[in-house]
């Protein structure tokens, strides 16, 4: 059975950033459900408490995304609407101050992950743009991928700005830049107002590339982020010692580099998007 997971658009409403910049703490204990890996449960329960951080702070906002999911096989298929529900913080994880403390214990049979984090932590008081990010599979809108689909993505903002787009791979441990592309001179794509665009494809007109960006996997299942960095100002991508643009570094030097540019940048927001890629 091959399972197609087809997102409705999904409009995210982005704050500007306020000025205000505080210290928040926050915690969170994650049971961790059989089908979730060790290491991917330390992601999640750091994310929940930076989210906890951030909503002590400065609160929260009611959100809901509505799902289409289409299950196919063979012949047959059958359609599952579903509407999820939840909150959105009212601010930005900046930067971490220290080390996230987690410790992992076991009880009954359960794994818990528990985690303490410490950051800089920014209001989002107001929206004053929108931007529509979806993940294409072969085409179609879809976050769950079978190995060697061809991935695109379709964006459009409501401002006009800058854009680029990273991947990254958490068992390698690497950022890989897939926007700019090879001919952009390093420089983040300017982006129009209210204009769509079909980006990481062959309908690109400045796409260099024959084929369209291949994603793959060497075990059962993989995960990958797409990490997607807009604003309304020009900013420079990382940089070797020698001043070189790079299309590839370690994952801990692309979130430095991120944070960096978001202390000095309130205009540029983070967008993050999980894809699932099946052997």
């Amino acid at each position: 059975m091959r399972t197609i997971i087809f997102t409705v658009v999904l409009f995210l409403s982005l704050a500007a950033y306020g000025q205000k910049t505080v210290t928040g703490y926050g915690e969170y204990t994650y049971y961790v459900p059989e089908n979730v890996t060790l290491e991917q449960a330390r992601s999640i329960a750091i994310e929940r408490a930076r989210l906890d951080a951030i909503a002590k702070v400065f609160g929260t906002n009611v959100s809901q995304t509505n799902t289409v999911s289409v299950r196919k096989d063979g012949e047959l298929s059958e359609t599952v609407f579903n509407s999820f529900g939840g909150t959105e913080v009212k601010g930005d994880w900046i930067a971490d101050s220290k080390k996230p403390e987690v410790n992992v214990r076991y009880d009954g049979g359960m794994v818990i992950v528990e985690v303490k984090v410490w950051g800089k932590i920014r209001e989002n008081p107001t929206a004053d743009y929108d931007l529509s990010v979806q993940v294409l599979c072969n085409g179609t809108v879809c976050e769950r991928f079978i190995d060697c689909d061809r991935l695109s993505v379709c964006f459009k903002s409501s401002v006009k700005g800058f854009l680029s787009i990273f991947l990254v791979d958490e068992n390698a441990n690497r950022a890989y830049c897939l926007l700019p592309y090879e001919n952009e001179d390093g420089k983040a794509r300017a982006i129009s107002q209210n204009k769509t665009y079909m980006l990481l494809s062959t309908d690109d007109p400045l796409y260099p590339y024959h084929e369209e960006t291949i994603l793959t996997a060497d075990k059962p299942v993989e995960y990958n982020r797409l990490v997607f960095i807009f604003s309304k100002n020009q900013f420079s991508m990382p940089l070797a010692d020698m001043g070189c643009y790079l299309p590839e570094l370690p994952a801990s030097d692309f979130v430095h580099w991120i944070q960096k540019n978001r202390l000095k940048d309130v205009e540029m927001r983070v967008i993050e998007k999980v894809v699932e890629i099946n052997k």
